[in-house]
């Protein structure tokens, strides 16, 4: 054990008032009801002597560029740490108060904005990460891998890749328990559906509640998701309400605990981060007339299948996604010319562990290359990171008309570059 390897962490609940919008579906119209289970801000500070790292993850669909840079800007205020060193990213719970400026939806989200909750919520981030900053404990690093089958699935293509990775940070206290524990699983939260109505941090909630109450020792859990553009569980779960999420929570705990079983302990105590800011390939401007062709196809598909009585949930799904892709690539055509896509990558090291964060929804493809290319053996990919700007997709699902393609800002060759700068940075961090 390192003398000088010292870790705090803290965790603060979100007030979220009734009737505030919920982000995360575009037919969901009403505002919360309540809260059904409390979404938190949490952080974890981690320092070797020499440098020090914040973590930061949010219950929250996502992030972004505003909220990231008053949150930067009110921790550096208060203590040494260059903006590199400050990692902010979301859980993306698609059960989370509606407090980002996002400009690709079919519909005009921006009357749904709560502006004062999101100030609230920022000055909140900032007094966790700064409570996390104090009273560093001396610890010691271990990570664990393990597998979950049966949360994650392809949501594009039922028998697509799917990463049932787990990957797991554990910090661990002088008593032998651990401190902070980091949950990385790539897999959206949408148990819950548009029809739900009440805040709650979906799966990854409960994967972190019960991880806390297993180790208790003031434990903190947070839960990084991976590269789960095209992950969700979709086809696999049984039903989209609250016993769901508790049953797909408890899967993932379960693998966090085969994951703590076989951990391995790390002696490299070096602390580091890089981020730098790249200007993504943005899509080539639809043509309009192809672009509203494909949007009365899609239509006429939704309408059809509403009257299918034998249509299943996964495939009314997949109906519903690409008609709002459609209407998404129609707005497009008007908004993208003006469009800033220079966007942050950014890399935490944390002794032979790196945490690659990204500001956007990435395919699990990309995330298996960035693992496969990379010289390092224990890589997180964290999506939504520093931003949520749109899905990252391969070539392919453009040409099949998927959502997330059609609802993309970025161009088909994104994927590619992301893998590449990633590399480079990682070279030199």
């Amino acid at each position: 054990m390192n003398l000088n390897f010292k870790a705090n962490t803290s965790a603060t609940p979100l007030n979220v008032p009734t009737g505030v919008y919920m982000a995360g579906y575009a037919d969901r119209e009403n505002g919360s009801k309540g809260i059904h289970d409390n979404i938190y801000t949490k952080a974890l500070t981690v320092s070797n002597g020499e440098k020090t790292i914040i973590v930061i993850s949010n219950d929250l669909l996502g992030v972004d560029e505003e909220l990231v840079d008053k949150v930067v800007s009110g921790i550096k205020k208060e203590i040494n740490i260059p903006e590199e060193n400050i990692f902010i990213c979301a859980t993306h719970t698609h059960s989370a108060p509606h407090i980002i400026n996002w400009e690709f939806d079919e519909k005009n989200f921006s009357c749904r904005l709560n502006k004062k909750l999101k100030e609230y919520i920022i000055d909140t981030m900032i007094k966790n990460a700064l409570k996390s900053a104090k009273d560093l404990r001396q610890i010691r690093l271990a990570y664990g891998k393990s597998k979950c089958v049966g949360v994650a699935s392809n949501r594009i293509c039922k028998e697509g890749p799917v990463d049932d990775s787990v990957n797991v940070i554990f910090l661990i206290a002088e008593n032998n328990l651990p401190l902070g524990v980091i949950v990385n699983y790539s897999c959206h939260p949408t148990v819950l559906g548009a029809d739900n109505e009440y805040i709650s941090a979906d799966y990854p909630g409960v994967v972190q509640n019960l991880v806390e109450e297993y180790f208790k020792n003031n434990c903190v859990c947070m839960f990084i998701n991976g590269a789960c553009g095209n992950q969700s569980t979709r086809f696999t779960r049984k039903a989209q309400d609250f016993n769901e999420v508790k049953r797909m929570g408890g899967l993932v705990f379960k693998s966090v605990l085969e994951a703590y079983d076989n951990k391995e302990d790390k002696n490299n105590y070096e602390i580091n981060g890089i981020k730098r800011y790249f200007k993504f390939p943005k899509k080539e401007i639809p043509d309009r007339k192809e672009a509203m062709e494909y949007y009365r196809r899609t239509l006429y598909d939704l309408n059809k299948a509403k009257n299918d009585s034998n249509i299943s949930p996964q495939n009314m799904r997949s109906i519903i996604t690409k008609y709002q892709g459609a209407s998404i690539s129609l707005k497009l055509i008007d908004v993208l010319e003006n469009i800033n896509l220079e966007l942050p990558i950014q890399i935490i090291k944390l002794g032979d562990i790196l945490i690659v964060g990204v500001p956007v929804e990435l395919f699990n493809d990309y995330g298996f290359d960035i693992k496969r290319e990379s010289d390092f053996n224990n890589v997180i990919i964290a999506g939504y990171t520093n931003g949520m700007v749109g899905y990252v997709y391969t070539p392919e699902s453009y040409e099949d008309g998927d959502y997330e393609a059609w609802s993309s800002p970025f161009g088909k060759s994104t994927g590619d570059f992301i893998t590449q700068n990633v590399m480079s940075l990682i070279k030199i961090l």
